[in-house]
């Protein structure tokens, strides 16, 4: 069978792979509930839902640094990784010895062709189809949203401090929620910025979310203090950066947080 990936890349796999590596955390959780898991002979130890089934499947190393040796051990006959989550290094040469269908999601319509095109890889069709048909119900409940009700800063690193501009998944949540990014026109996807730069631009909130770095209660804290006029919230941060089946569940914690 040959499929293209989120780069346009076609690749070739058998037409029932049975002996699937994931490199990302999402894709992990997406394959479970796929009905998938028996097929899965290996994950990154950043794979961590569904918690209770996921024990069970080796782990190979993390989203970067993987363990080749293990790898070819298992020897795959499909690896899913992401562009954004993995080496480009370490994903050309396992490229070579196997098939990798690459991720590569910006928004809610991106995520929606990845569950399908993996459902399409795995003969998992119909079961792709009710998750996304379940992602566009429960998202289509905050459509009623009108756009740029606040103004926020979405932070994903501290010192230096990062963001995200408007090319990114993250925005693409923000903005579903009524939410306008303040660094939306940054021309990198992850832009550094300064304490300055966020006096500057006057955002309501700003959000420190779980992952990919851990801010804590005494980020929270320290930024409320930096920051007095805007409201400094902790956020879980799968629910903005997640985009296989967790989207399920998106929407009901953006209503209740927001």
């Amino acid at each position: 069978m040959e499929i293209k990936d989120q780069l346009d890349r076609t690749i070739e796999l058998p037409e029932s792979p049975d002996r699937i590596l994931s490199l990302v955390p999402s894709i992990t959780e997406l394959l479970i509930d796929l009905g998938l898991k028996r097929r899965m002979v290996g994950r990154t130890r950043f794979c961590i839902h569904p918690a209770d089934k996921v024990q069970s499947i080796p782990v190979i190393g993390g989203v970067m640094g993987l363990n080749q040796h293990e790898i070819d051990k298992i020897s795959p006959d499909l690896i899913l990784a992401a562009k954004e989550e993995n080496a480009k290094n370490e994903i050309v040469d396992l490229s070579k010895r196997y098939p990798v269908w690459i991720s590569d999601v910006h928004s809610l319509e991106g995520a929606l062709d990845l569950i399908g095109s993996i459902g399409q890889m795995c003969g998992r069709q119909e079961q792709a189809r009710e998750v996304k048909e379940s992602i566009q119900d429960a998202f289509s409940e905050l459509n009623h949203i009108p756009p740029g009700i606040v103004r926020a800063v979405y932070l994903v690193w501290n010192d230096p401090l990062y963001t995200v501009n408007h090319s990114t998944f993250i925005h693409d949540m923000l903005t579903r929620c009524g939410i306008e990014n303040v660094f939306a026109d940054k021309k990198e996807a992850y832009p550094i910025i300064s304490e300055k730069e966020i006096r500057d631009r006057k955002p309501d909130f700003i959000f420190l979310p779980t992952e990919p770095y851990h801010f804590r209660e005494s980020h929270r804290r320290k930024f409320a203090e930096s920051f007095p006029q805007a409201e400094i919230k902790r956020v879980d941060g799968e629910y903005f950066t997640w985009y296989g089946s967790h989207l399920i569940q998106a929407p009901s914690y953006f209503k209740q947080l927001f």
